[in-house]
């Protein structure tokens, strides 16, 4: 049914049936009990030290907020975009590829005659948001109960003390429309990486490459696992070459994404992108206020003697969080031979079930534990935040999914046993995986929407009855309209790719570690990774607000962590090797001193293949270089094109003045 106005259909997809909000790049929402004195101080400020934003003040009706809607003309986004030192793509006729902006080489740039296709509204956004993160505390600045120091930064860290609630750029539904047309719902077609790049930004359009990558890498493997599951005749050297394919695999896959990701950098415009050597802190460092060394203003400090303290706190919660892995495995398996000896046939595999449920419950409940950890050692950089942070996930997260495999391999020696709890680790982790990422998030926004549905129907009941006893009826109407603004503040937070990626880091370990126990490992990965895609898609335009845009040349410190990954891959199949007697068949009579001969032989081997893989494939494709040689070469012959114009403008203007200085005399 529709609303009197005729403007809005109250169902539960209020989105796509909301007003397009106008004229707002920026979205600043404050909390419903928010101070009017603390809002008209935040709006003043703004105003008053950024006055080339435009800032709107409205407050919601129907979701009862206050809300800054901002956003900055063509001619101020230019000048920012300089300040912040842009990359924009040259024209060919300059060169090509991608240089920092500036205002004096403006005509070089693509697209700059046309102010509504030069910004992508990405990055509009970009530099809205950097221009209001810039605005600082002056002395004796204070809101609220803060007390702001001279120099810091007001919004961040009015948003980090819950003064601001959030800070969030709006979708563009005409590019997101676009976007589930060619990428959520093209499930065979190629992924539009750089419509990706250019919307959500270059951080998550390279981890959906990457994601890619690995999906159509894990083809080979999942063919040559599905044959050997099928014409599996116990020949133990087709054991010992398929384990070594697995590793040798992993080895190329991850050489060959370094020069694809070189790559995407390159089409991404962030191949050659300069270290920021001038960084904020993190609104949430905390510290006694010091002058910086390098910018003179003063900012918190937090001395490293105190942080080795916190270690000696955090290393014994995160070693007690490994343990409680260790006693539930303890249980579940005990529970698992008290289903075989005395419970029905058809129940065997609860307990192998319930330990996957376990660890996917732990994975979760030790995410929140290393936040607040790493969030007490108090690290002041963002990029040094997440490092730590992924130290702590990743080694919790690798005992808690592999411990109970290696314990079976290497205490119970049950290879049976290795295979049936690595089939239920797999697959139910996938499952829940899928549920918890893309299925929940997407429900509970229908419910919602659905909620706020209903409330605007009573609000509009009241209205009319009250219209049609002689009230306004433009109140009717603006109260039961719904914003795209009033609705994307309700959606939840993208928070980051890091469980994305720790996800299929724990993926690549079932896959590469226990290859000889399961061939059909990669095959599940690869159904699994056809669909995560497309979930990881649809939760990104359908379930979250939009993320703020994050450049990266790569996928960071995961490709270090899967390069370990593949080092301990070898030393544990070859031990596995060992251990199921493979060596045995193959060597009849061997001694066990002489098993673990082979094993070191074979593992030396492995580890010297490696290292000529990866030798052999350089890092940079030598197109690239190719390219970088072309576009600087460019570049330089344009510059000497622009030195040698101005220096005959010169010329001729000192030219004309003497010779009008001659003609008067």
């Amino acid at each position: 049914r529709f609303t009197t106005a005729g403007k809005l259909i109250l169902t539960a997809n209020l989105w796509y049936n909301a007003i397009p909000t106008q004229n707002c790049d920026v979205l600043v929402t404050f909390p419903e009990k928010a101070d009017d004195y603390d809002v008209m101080w935040i709006y003043n400020r703004i105003t008053k030290r950024a006055p080339q934003l435009q800032v709107t003040v409205r407050r919601h009706a129907n979701i009862p907020v206050y809300a800054f809607y901002i956003t900055a003309t063509f001619e101020n986004l230019l000048q920012a975009a300089e300040q912040l030192s842009m990359r924009k793509r040259l024209k060919q006729s300059h060169g090509g590829g991608w240089k920092e902006f500036n205002l004096e080489e403006s005509k070089m740039f693509l697209n700059i005659e046309n102010s509504n296709d030069f910004f992508t509204t990405r990055e509009r956004q970009t530099i809205v948001f950097k221009m209001v993160e810039e605005i600082r505390a002056e002395h004796g600045d204070s809101v609220g109960r803060l007390v702001l120091i001279e120099g810091e930064p007001i919004v961040p860290k009015c948003l980090s003390k819950g003064i601001i609630k959030q800070i969030l750029p709006l979708h563009s539904n005409t590019d997101l429309k676009k976007l589930e047309k060619d990428w959520v719902q093209a499930f065979l077609r190629p992924q539009p990486l750089d419509e990706i790049s250019s919307y959500f930004g270059v951080k998550i359009a390279m981890y959906f490459g990457w994601l890619g990558f690995y999906t159509r890498s894990l083809i080979i493997p999942a063919m040559i696992g599905l044959l050997f599951y099928l014409f599996d005749t116990g020949d133990a050297l087709s054991q010992v070459i398929f384990a070594v394919f697995n590793i040798i695999w992993g080895t190329v896959f991850l050489e060959a994404w370094k020069r694809k990701s070189q790559e995407y950098a390159y089409r991404f415009g962030t191949l050659d992108l300069p270290n920021n050597l001038v960084t904020e802190p993190r609104p949430l460092y905390r510290g006694d206020y010091q002058p910086s060394p390098v910018t003179g203003r003063l900012e918190p400090y937090f001395p490293t003697w105190k942080r080795r303290l916190i270690y000696c706190v955090t290393i014994p919660v995160i070693l007690f969080c490994i343990s409680v892995v260790f006693v539930v495995m303890l249980l579940c398996f005990k529970l698992q031979e008290f289903f075989n000896e005395h419970a029905p046939a058809w129940t065997v595999h609860f307990p192998k079930m319930l330990l996957a449920l376990s660890v996917s419950v732990m994975d979760d409940v030790y995410k929140k534990i290393a936040v607040k950890l790493n969030d007490w050692e108090n690290y002041r950089l963002e990029e040094t935040y997440e490092n730590h942070l992924i130290v702590k996930l990743l080694l919790f997260q690798s005992v808690n999914s592999f411990l109970s495999l290696f314990y079976i391999a290497f205490y119970l020696q049950d290879f049976r046993r290795l295979k049936q709890q690595l089939v239920a680790l797999l697959i139910v982790r996938q499952i829940i995986g899928n549920i918890k990422e893309a299925l929940v998030p997407y429900v509970m926004q229908k419910i919602k929407f659905y909620r706020m549905s209903k409330k605007m129907e009573k609000l509009e009941q009241q209205l009319l009855e009250k219209h049609n006893k002689g009230g306004d009826e433009t109140e009717v109407e603006d109260k039961t309209m719904l914003t795209q603004a009033e609705v994307e503040c309700q959606m939840k937070e993208y928070e980051d790719t890091l469980e994305d990626y720790a996800e299929m880091f724990i993926q690549f370990g079932y896959v590469v570690l226990f290859s000889s126990a399961f061939p059909l490992a990669a095959v599940c990965a690869l159904l699994n990774n056809v669909i995560e895609i497309r979930s990881d898609a649809f939760k990104l335009c359908s379930s979250f607000q939009r993320p703020f845009s994050q450049s990266v040349r790569g996928i960071g410190e995961w490709q270090f962590a899967l390069e370990s990954m593949g080092n301990v891959a070898v030393m544990v199949n070859c031990a596995l090797l060992a251990l199921s007697g493979i060596f045995q068949k193959i060597y009849p009579g061997i001694t066990p001193v002489g098993v673990v001969m082979v094993t070191i032989l074979l593992e030396h081997l492995v580890f010297a293949i490696k290292i000529l893989v990866e030798k052999a494939i350089p890092d940079v494709p030598e197109w690239i270089e190719t390219e970088l040689a072309k576009l600087e070469y460019r570049r330089r012959t344009a510059y000497m094109v622009i030195i040698l114009y101005t220096l005959i403008r010169i010329i001729y203007m000192v030219s004309c003045s003497s010779l009008t200085s001659l003609i008067d005399k």
